[in-house]
């Protein structure tokens, strides 16, 4: 009866070890789905259009102090502001931290443009 008892308590540790081994992971795919959660529902492949023709040329270098696109550390803070805000922020401009004018200095893109570019960029941008 004492084998039987000792075999069962090490089995309990054994998959109480191995269910927690398990949920960094699943952390992880959360992290991951929250960004896709965030920018559902925007037309990213006309983000990324709008992303080359009229925000790479700060936002891919990191220029003006502009939030690098791709670089999880400058966006997550932003990121966490929501999408609301970061819309906001570059349709209206923004110069607290850094300089963003309105629209990107491009007055002629559309509010939706704008969107669509702001979601691209968080998507290439959160944290992984």
């Amino acid at each position: 009866m004492k084998k039987i008892l000792s075999a069962a308590a090490i089995c309990s540790l054994f998959f109480i070890g191995c269910g927690g081994a398990e949920e960094p992971a699943a952390e992880s795919a959360a992290e991951g789905g929250a960004a896709s959660e965030l920018v559902s529902g925007y037309d990213l492949a006309n983000g990324m259009e709008i992303y080359e023709a009229n925000c790479a040329g700060c936002h891919a270098e990191g220029a003006l102090s502009s939030p690098k696109t791709g670089d999880a550390e400058a966006w997550t803070a932003r990121i966490e502001q929501g999408m609301e805000t970061l819309i906001s922020k570059s349709i209206e401009g923004y110069t607290a931290e850094g300089n963003m004018p309105a629209k990107g200095g491009n007055d002629a893109l559309t509010d939706e443009e704008v969107a669509n570019a702001v979601a691209y960029m968080v998507e290439q941008s959160a944290a992984k």
